[in-house]
């Protein structure tokens, strides 16, 4: 067995949405942050994600969202494809997003239970969205999986990866997420296993595959969310643990500090990345990928 126990991850993922109010984004981040932090991160990156689509001129037939937690990139996604195909391995997300399309009227979407190697290998897909999936695959199958999505795409289509990563060498994470604001601190946290690899490894790993990476950087919004953590963190102590103790107030200042974001985030951001870099040994990085020449197929 590797490092990753893929069962393992199955129950911490269904364990997170079970433990989530109903209105909430993900499983356990947002039920011990403020929601302002995942709606801000989500809606600033779709509006990247939206720009490249653009840019590369990405057809709208058919995507894939591989590890689609409740379902909110599907619904954005829908918006913008004829087909939307979503898939994760937690029956409890996968059970959230079906109820959340059905909800939305979003007939032409379907959510399914699965991975990747259960789908049909004749699919084809304008755009596969894989959000933080390949952290949790052990060293010895990530290339395979690059290499059945890649297979995967359009002629014109793209795969998107965000995974987080380590630098300068990978970290095989194995110890709890640390408590949000409104987490009781002590509280017994699961495990929490995971594999940030260097950000080089899969720009390697997906030229290896014959995919071409078009657009590779770090994506801001991760460390600006991180970066609100802490000032949430600052500004409770400051307040003697209100933040902590009252939702409302939380949501409050995690609203003001976006409405001040060039100040309180985008500055500090970019300095701690042009002065600093390396203060950052965790990041989240975007490739968007293609299929090379000479290895296009219809």
């Amino acid at each position: 067995m590797g490092f990753i126990d893929q069962d393992r991850v199955e129950e911490f993922w269904d364990e997170a949405r079970r433990a989530a109010g109903e209105e909430k984004q993900t499983g356990y981040l947002q039920d011990e942050w403020p929601t302002a932090l995942g709606l801000e991160r989500f809606r600033r990156e779709w509006k990247e994600v939206a720009g490249w689509l653009d840019r590369l001129a990405v057809p709208g037939g058919a995507c894939l969202d591989v590890g689609c937690g409740v379902g909110v990139w599907l619904e954005v996604l829908a918006k913008r494809f004829a087909r939307v195909q979503g898939i994760d391995l937690s029956g409890a997300m996968v059970a959230s997003a079906q109820a959340r399309m059905a909800r939305l009227g979003l007939d032409h979407v379907q959510v399914d239970r699965k991975s990747v190697l259960e789908l049909d290998a004749a699919s084809r897909y304008d755009l596969i969205f894989v959000g933080g999936v390949l952290m949790y695959l052990n060293d010895d199958v990530v290339e395979s999986m690059i290499q059945r999505l890649g297979e995967m795409l359009t002629p014109g289509g793209v795969l998107i990866l965000r995974e987080s990563t380590s630098s300068p060498e990978t970290w095989y994470r194995d110890k709890p997420i640390a408590p949000g604001l409104h987490a009781d601190p002590s509280a017994p946290r699961p495990p929490y296993k995971a594999i940030y690899r260097t950000p080089e490894s899969y720009r390697a790993a997906a030229t290896r595959q014959g995919l071409e990476v078009v657009i590779s950087h770090p994506n801001r919004h991760y460390k600006i969310g991180d970066m609100t953590e802490s000032w949430l963190r600052a500004l409770d102590r400051l307040a003697f643990g209100r933040l902590a103790r009252r939702r409302d107030s939380a949501e409050r200042a995690a609203r003001a500090l976006f409405a001040l974001r060039p100040l309180t985030l985008l500055a500090p951001y970019y300095l701690i990345r042009t002065v600093a870099p390396r203060a950052w040994k965790v990041n989240n990085w975007w490739y968007v990928c293609r299929r090379a020449r000479g290895q296009l197929t219809a």
